[in-house]
């Protein structure tokens, strides 16, 4: 019988390499069926739509995508929004974060380099996710101007554009860390002041984070 030879993962990855497999190196069948199961369930957790207990529609008490309006009592806003160069491919990423009264929690503008203005939009979600959770909030409404952001986050695997792909899966999983969590579109003429943000956050390329207390540039427009 063939002797089977144990193949390392990768040290950082802790994948094995396809390369050894293309390389005619065996390797233990159940590790092999192992990996392949983690990956099943990878595959079937980002290709599942956004409809799990965690992700809700928020109650009926918020305003129709057409208007702006505070969220629901123990629920925060995180509106986000992203400025994209297609010349440069530089993006500006800029969002807030609201309590319930409408009051500053924290916000945040970044800059990277991506290949759409898709991409650049699902970063900045996944910037503006990242702080909410940060910041202690258990019910989020996520509000962008993004319809196709939206379109790839409540649609399955499928039907989202691949190469946002990593972006998604982190957003999910940073999501399911809030008991509730609502996607809404809002048209641009709403989300003006995270537009400005991440314009200048473009402009200027600048990261910054600001926590319970807005830079004095953004006093007059919150």
């Amino acid at each position: 019988m063939e002797d089977y030879m144990e193949v390392q993962p990768d040290s950082q990855t802790q994948e094995f390499s396809m390369e050894d497999v293309f390389e005619g190196k065996p390797v233990r069948p159940n590790q092999s069926l192992v990996r392949i199961r983690q990956m099943l369930g990878e595959f079937h957790f980002a290709s599942s739509p956004v409809t799990t207990p965690l992700m809700v529609r928020a109650p009926s008490s918020v305003t129709s995508e057409d208007t702006r309006s505070l969220p629901p009592h123990r629920w925060c806003k995180v509106n986000v929004d992203a400025s994209w160069d297609k010349v440069s491919v530089k993006s500006g990423l800029g969002g807030v974060v609201r309590y319930e009264d409408g009051n500053f929690l924290g916000g945040y503008e970044g800059f990277r380099l991506t290949a759409s203005v898709l991409e650049a939009e699902a970063h900045s979600a996944l910037k503006g996710i990242s702080l909410a959770a940060d910041l202690g909030a258990t019910c989020i409404i996520i509000e962008t101007d993004s319809k196709e952001l939206v379109q790839n986050v409540n649609g399955g695997i499928g039907r989202s554009v691949w190469s946002i792909y990593p972006i998604l899966f982190a957003i999910r999983n940073r999501c399911n860390q809030f008991n509730f969590c609502n996607w809404r579109w809002i048209p641009h003429r709403l989300n003006g002041l995270d537009d400005s943000i991440a314009a200048n956050a473009r402009r200027g390329m600048r990261e910054e984070v600001w926590i319970h207390r807005p830079p004095s540039s953004l006093v007059f427009d919150l």
